[in-house]
């Protein structure tokens, strides 16, 4: 009997199989997945209730013991086909970059809270500020807003040549301004200057997030960034993924698994 909507849409252990791998960029490797679900709800003629953007999907890797979490860069609603873009950055990043098409994974999806896409109706426009592999959920959420009919405007960073990717993607959204070897912050701030950006969502190594608040508080710009931090379960009963989120006592730590990975940039401490 076929799933619900519902059910399918639920975070639950399922299985894929790799059909496509694209070397995105220097150590970069985009992989698409067929979730056998999304297959067969395909085949049914029903459809896989699509992810979110900002959500993420726990992979488990042939020869890691702990899962890898990476945030959906893409998802096809009609075939159920899902999108991840993976930098080899350890063993167990390495050795699922290095799986070949045909190769079947086990995984837990989807999981997290996403980027709050709803708000961006209200603002007609969002602005994406990525840095590196953190562009990987932006494209996803590029991609929603634009089929809303939303103006997107992307500032990139990348540390060189070789590791830039997605650019020609996000062109086909809206204008983007692509920074290579500098401080991505530093031309959003000489941009908004002269123009309010609405709403934001970013993603990036933390010193860039720690700048985009920075950025954003004197100015009153709304931002919502996700988190890159090392998990455990990636469901938040381990506490590995623990980050600091104002309160009114001071600091209280949140689970950037089940809390996350996606959060308002005036809660995070980057401090």
């Amino acid at each position: 009997m076929m799933s619900s909507d519902k059910e399918l849409n639920s975070p639950r252990e399922r299985t894929a199989t790799i059909i496509s791998k694209i070397h995105a960029a220097s150590d970069v490797v985009e992989l698409i997945m067929e979730i056998n679900e999304g297959r067969e709800a395909a085949m049914l003629g029903s459809r896989f209730s699509s992810p979110l953007p900002g959500q993420f999907a726990h992979i488990a890797v042939p020869g890691s013991f702990l899962r890898r979490p990476l945030s959906v860069a893409g998802f096809d609603d009609e075939s159920g086909r899902l999108r991840i873009i993976v930098r080899r950055a350890g063993k167990g990043s390495s050795a699922l970059a290095s799986l070949p098409v045909g190769s079947s994974l086990n995984l837990l999806f989807p999981l997290g809270n996403p980027f709050p896409m709803e708000l961006i109706e209200s603002f007609g426009k969002v602005w994406i500020v990525a840095g590196g592999i953190g562009l990987a959920p932006l494209l996803f959420a590029a991609r929603r807003a634009s089929q809303r009919r939303l103006a997107v405007r992307s500032f990139v960073g990348f540390r060189d040549d070789t590791h830039v990717f997605g650019v020609e993607e996000l062109e086909e959204y809206g204008p983007v301004s692509l920074v290579v070897g500098g401080v991505v912050t530093e031309r959003l701030s000489e941009v908004m200057d002269r123009e309010a950006p609405g709403l934001i969502f970013a993603c990036g190594p933390a010193p860039m997030l720690g700048a985009l608040r920075l950025v954003c508080a004197p100015r009153g710009v709304r931002a919502f960034v996700s988190l890159e931090e090392r998990m455990g379960c990636g469901v938040g009963a381990c506490l590995v993924c623990n980050c600091g989120i104002k309160s009114p006592d001071g600091f209280a730590y949140k689970r950037v698994c089940a809390d996350g990975p996606v959060f308002d940039i005036s809660e995070v401490g980057f401090e």
